[in-house]
């Protein structure tokens, strides 16, 4: 009976687990699908039919793929660098090609066969932008570099040329940002809910980058996860 009820509550706590990460993941952050609306408004107000069209169809597609993953439990790679490449063009247009990016993928990865959890890089991505080249008078680029060193692992870098983590939080105290820091919470819990549902192994680093003076040049955020 003991052995039974032992059973249970593990059923049921993975059942709930399992709720949550569904939840969340439907979550595409309500402040950017709001932004995203007022953007294609204010290239209406503008006149601009051309760049709100184009701004739409990215709108479109991007908030259609995140409907279709948040009903898989893991997406394609190429899927998810698909989401990630209409999210940052989306940001890029709105802050006026503040914004630069690459997406670097190693020949040896078969985009279609490998799967990760859905969103997984997005939050981070976005903290990149919103906080690191969002303060920046110039912008700044962000670089995301995915790497396969063994079968079982991806390794993934996303490297921006922002202000740093310690200036942003200056920022941040400053302003009613609090907000923006909610896609980073996301990722944590999900991460963590991640690896008990899938028995999987994702570890998440965030380096400051600086200069021999100490000067910030940036942050590295390092992803690891077995595939």
């Amino acid at each position: 009976e003991e052995q039974r009820i032992i059973t249970l509550t593990s059923e049921f706590e993975q059942k709930i687990a399992e709720t949550e990460i569904s939840a969340l993941r439907s979550q595409m952050n309500p402040h950017f699908i709001f932004n995203c609306l007022n953007s294609i408004k204010l290239y209406s107000l503008e006149n601009d039919s051309q760049a709100a069209s184009d701004y739409l169809t990215k709108f479109s597609r991007l908030i259609r793929l995140v409907l279709e993953n948040s009903r898989s439990e893991k997406v394609t790679l190429e899927n998810e660098i698909e989401t990630l490449r209409l999210y940052i063009e989306m940001e890029a247009m709105r802050f006026k090609d503040k914004v630069n990016f690459k997406i670097n993928v190693a020949a040896d990865i078969d985009q279609q066969f490998i799967e990760i959890p859905p969103l997984l890089l997005q939050p981070f991505v976005e903290n990149s932008i919103w906080h690191g080249l969002m303060h920046k008078p110039e912008g700044g680029q962000v670089i995301i570099d995915i790497m396969m060193p063994t079968e079982q692992q991806l390794h993934i870098e996303i490297t921006d040329n922002g202000i740093g983590r310690k200036k942003a939080l200056e920022y941040k105290s400053k302003s009613a940002m609090k907000s923006k820091s909610y896609g980073m919470k996301v990722t944590n819990e999900r991460i963590e809910l991640i690896n008990q549902i899938y028995k999987t192994n994702t570890r998440v680093e965030i380096f400051d980058l600086e200069n021999s003076s100490g000067e910030s040049l940036g942050t590295k955020v390092v992803l690891n996860t077995s595939i």
